[in-house]
């Protein structure tokens, strides 16, 4: 297949969050790989960056320009009293504008930046049928430049697969230099692929995860790339080798954990303690933590726990659901490479529910014309255990919210007053904690994107959602954090 695909890079963006670092690089090829990377796209045809590149914070880029091969457009300052980025935004915008007429075979316009102003530009690719891709650092990122992207790919300040300084990439150097100097030619330049760790935790299972040869995963944001790095590297650390090994503590996991997935937090999937964490990631598969004798915990294959201590329970009703709707119970069942989103669909009935003791009803007086009521126990209702909360994260929140907003649609679900109370602000506050009302109803005759802004933020889903013959759009900044579990308890009212 020829190449389909063309970048822009607007740098003045893309370095906005290393301004007055002078020692930053931005690895403009691991841009490159992620694009080609992308569905759809069949190679890079076109490459041009756009920048003053006198300036020293972009001298520092020189060499992943030409390791790309990006065509570096100089765009110099004709004006004191305006910015040189102004400048680049209009180059930009020329190039690929006309780029549409004299490489009609072009489908893919790759936008790398996160400037709102580039929402015109994608208005008018798509005009001519072009699929446009924005690419950036999410929390400087436009969103409304961003909805207009058909993708949008996020990068992450902290990736050092993506960031670097130079202090660290000459110590890198000095590393891999050999005894003998030896000048890489530069039609073939020096890569080091990254795989085990430099501070490496030496244990018994040590070999074992050497031998396996786990990758370093880096991209936190994929929540589902995330779970499976960390089922491999479980499943890396119990084989044939391993069996005789006493069981591994937590502690001890979470210091490799560590190593191989750099950055790696437990409140990125709702939980505050490891343990926990590590309860919901071994749910159904055939490994659990136990509770030993000496106070610690530990990893072992179900059925080898024996008498070793006490197994702590999976986590009931916990589900791995797929697009497709596929269902899992265990996130070693999901299929490798699959995408996925986390939920509870029942309530976890682990914990043993506490039975107050029946209280004694007075004895009534006697009288000569009545009779001694006899006691009577009390009847007593054990407590309906507390449901676990919601596990959804931050990445696939919003989703898994929209889908089952689609789902309710599709069946109709909503009664007509429910409809009504979820387009009123005080009803959305009280039930999911949003101030803005959740449906707002679509008025024909006025703007979309007006309708779906609140004081100029985009905050409602642009698809339209149908219900007792009134068409709606949806509220879509949803929170892991603060709205999950309201929003779980209100599904579960109205699929009743």
């Amino acid at each position: 297949m020829s190449p389909n695909t063309a970048i822009f890079y607007d740098i003045e963006n893309l370095i906005g969050p290393f301004t007055g670092k002078t020692n930053t690089i931005l690895h403009l090829d691991e841009i490159y790989r992620r694009v080609l990377a992308t569905e759809g796209v069949t190679g890079i045809s076109s490459q041009r960056a756009y920048a003053d590149w006198v300036l020293p914070l972009h001298r520092n880029l020189r060499n992943s320009v030409l390791q790309v091969g990006i065509e570096p457009v100089q765009i110099f300052n004709t004006n004191p009293y305006d910015k040189v980025k102004n400048a680049a935004d209009v180059a930009l915008i020329i190039d690929a504008v006309e780029l549409l007429s004299k490489r009609p075979e072009i489908t893919h316009y790759v936008i790398a930046t996160g400037d709102g102003i580039f929402a015109f530009l994608a208005k008018k690719l798509h005009e001519y049928g072009k699929r446009v891709i924005g690419i950036g650092f999410d929390r400087i990122a436009n969103m409304i430049f961003r909805n207009a992207c058909d993708v949008y790919l996020t990068l992450e300040k902290t990736d050092k697969t993506l960031v670097a300084t130079i202090n660290a990439q000459n110590q890198v150097t000095q590393k891999l230099k050999p005894a003998t100097p030896v000048e890489p030619t530069p039609s073939a330049p020096v890569k080091t692929v990254e795989k085990v760790p430099t501070k490496f935790p030496k244990t018994k299972y040590s070999d074992a995860i050497i031998a396996a040869d786990v990758p370093i995963w880096r991209d936190l944001a994929d929540a589902s790339g995330t779970l499976m790095a960390i089922r491999g590297l479980i499943e890396a650390l119990h084989t044939e080798e391993t069996k005789e090994l006493p069981d591994l503590e937590i502690s001890v996991f979470m210091t490799y954990l560590n190593h191989y997935i750099p950055a790696f937090k437990v409140n990125r999937f709702g939980f505050s303690r490891f343990s926990n964490f590590m309860r919901f990631m071994l749910t159904g598969s055939p490994y659990t933590l136990y509770a030993a004798e000496n106070n610690s915990t530990k990893i072992s294959l179900r059925e080898a726990v024996g008498e070793k201590g006490t197994v702590l329970d999976d986590i009931v009703g916990l589900q791995f659901v797929l697009p497709d709707a596929t269902r899992y119970n265990s996130v070693f069942d999901v299929p490798k490479g699959s995408s996925f989103i986390h939920t509870i669909t029942a309530a976890d009935k682990t914990a043993k529910p506490k039975i107050e003791k029946p209280k004694a009803q007075p004895i009534a007086k006697a009288t000569p014309k009545a009779r001694v009521a006899k006691p009577t126990p009390a009847k007593t209702t054990p407590p309906k255990p507390e449901p676990t909360p919601v596990v959804i994260d931050e990445g696939s929140v919003r989703k898994w919210v929209k889908n089952h907003f689609l789902e309710l649609s599709k069946n109709d679900k909503l009664s007509a007053a429910e409809a009504r109370r979820m387009t009123t602000a005080e009803y959305s506050k009280t039930t999911f904690g949003v101030s803005t009302p959740i449906f707002r109803e679509i008025e024909t005759r006025s703007n979309l994107t007006e309708q779906r802004s609140v004081n100029g933020k985009v905050k409602y889903w642009k698809e339209s959602f149908k219900f007792k013959n009134k068409v709606y759009i949806v509220f879509k900044e949803w929170v892991a954090g603060l709205h999950a579990e309201r929003f779980a308890a209100w599904l579960a009212t109205v699929n009743k």
